[in-house]
């Protein structure tokens, strides 16, 4: 009887791993053995023939790398978070203080009537963030004594951190950020074409620049990225006939769809799986089971559940959501990738959050003289220059998105979002979500808490 082996790959390329593992599926041997007679040429070989000539993007998926990308915009991180098969990691506005020093400035507004306007605005932004974050804190200072086992730096930490998820609200979108990037090789090329394709030109300039460092891991698996004739001009006509056609919002969450029978569908994929029988069975005696039976069979699914996600069966119930959050909280939404997201561009024209706290400590007349200069700056730019005005939208401006999610990942989301640390407007988010589904399917959603 053949000996069971589990055992790393270490010590060699990134590529010739993934010929390695490619090769298993008509080679008897071990797979120690087949990567120790692989060389570069060989290995440069099977991934030109078999990857970018006839399009094995699976052999791809085992090749990875890291990148480090710095002082690139928060515009330009979207883009590149927009890839659904990556790891991102990135600089928090919500732990870290930032400055004027560390923002971008778009070459499509530089020797335009418009480069003066979004120096002035940047400029104000930020000196209204800094007078904001000391304001702030001197609110906070008498608003919260020091308890009596917390040392001065605790407390003026923890004073920093109330203040720092007030002032952010001020910071555009040109502010730069650090995100560390993990790519396998078929998302990498994905992700390339994308940004290649990109209207704005720093993420344009960003894809080249990330092509040519991948190289250095994935010499070949790097692939030959173009820009997608597709993205481009089919992005370019959309906008050109719809871009002044908008809408106001009374919710900031808005379930519009959902299956109507989705509780009998989740019981069905129970009895599906525990059983011989064919779904359209399973869905009849679903369907003739009555509805506390029904509720019943779900609590049996959940009633051993502990840390772990609940089973993959509650996937298949799905829920469309349109969503209206500022920019701020949808920089921590967008990290969510395991759901559908379609998202209108940055935008002034829904508004803005003004915080409670700052209301409280008499501030919001110099907050709003700030996001009032940023959105006229926007409605003067975005007649020439409606992708470049994106810089300027704060974290402050609502922005409006679409999210299709199944219920599995719905729980996920709304217990970390929902917890008293998750930032206060994507609580308010989470909340809302928990409260539609709740409406409409109490029987298959009485599980999922809010841990506000």
């Amino acid at each position: 009887m053949a000996k069971r082996r589990i055992y790393p790959i270490k010590g060699y390329p990134e590529e010739m791993v993934s010929v390695a593992f490619a090769k298993t599926s008509r080679s008897p041997e071990p797979f120690d053995k087949i990567i120790s007679g692989l060389d570069p040429e060989s290995t440069k070989k099977f991934h030109e023939t078999w990857v970018l000539k006839f399009g094995h993007g699976s052999v791809a998926e085992h090749a990875s790398l890291h990148l480090a990308a710095e002082n690139i915009s928060r515009l330009s991180v979207e883009c590149i978070e927009s890839n659904r098969l990556g790891a991102y990691t990135e600089k928090s506005t919500r732990y870290q203080e930032l400055d004027k020093e560390h923002v971008h400035f778009p070459k499509e507004l530089r020797g335009t009537r418009y480069e003066d306007i979004y120096k002035e605005t940047i400029d104000l932004l930020f000196s209204t963030y800094d007078s904001m974050l000391s304001s702030m804190m001197e609110y906070y200072r008498k608003q919260i004594p020091k308890k009596e086992d917390e040392s001065e730096k605790r407390y003026e930490s923890n004073l920093k951190l109330k203040a720092l998820d007030n002032a952010r609200f001020l910071l555009p979108n040109a502010t730069l950020a650090n995100v560390g990037i993990t790519f396998n090789s078929r998302t990498l090329m994905h992700a390339l074409t994308k940004m290649l394709s990109s209207p704005l030109s720093e993420v344009r300039e960003i894809g080249k620049e990330m092509e040519a460092s991948s190289r250095e891991v994935l010499p070949t698996l790097t692939g030959n990225p173009i820009p997608s004739t597709y993205l481009e001009e089919t992005g370019i006509q959309f906008h050109s006939e719809l871009w002044n056609q908008r809408s106001g919002f009374e919710k900031k969450v808005e379930l519009v769809a959902y299956e109507k029978d989705a509780l009998e569908k989740i019981v069905a994929s129970f009895l599906y799986k525990y059983s011989n029988l064919s779904f359209k069975d399973a869905e009849s005696r679903a369907k003739s089971m009555s509805q506390e039976e029904r509720k019943s069979t779900v609590q049996k699914a959940l009633e051993k559940l502990s840390k772990e996600p609940p089973m993959r069966e509650f996937e298949h119930a799905y829920y469309t959501f349109d969503l209206v959050m500022d920019q701020g909280a949808y920089a921590e939404f967008k990290r969510h990738r395991m759901l559908t997201l379609t998202t209108q561009n940055p935008t002034v024209h829904l508004g803005y959050h003004i915080p409670e706290d700052i209301k409280k400590a008499g501030l919001d007349s110099e907050y709003t003289a700030a996001l009032e200069k940023a959105t006229e700056a926007f409605k003067d730019m975005e007649k020439d220059f409606p992708y470049a005005a994106g810089y300027i939208v704060t974290n402050a401006h609502y922005r409006r998105c679409l999210a299709t999610l199944n219920l599995r990942e719905l729980n996920h989301f709304i217990r970390l979002r929902s917890t008293p640390w998750a930032h206060f407007t994507i609580r308010e988010i989470a909340n809302g979500m928990l409260e539609e589904i709740q409406k409409v399917h109490p029987d298959l959603t009485f599980w999922i808490e809010s841990k506000s």
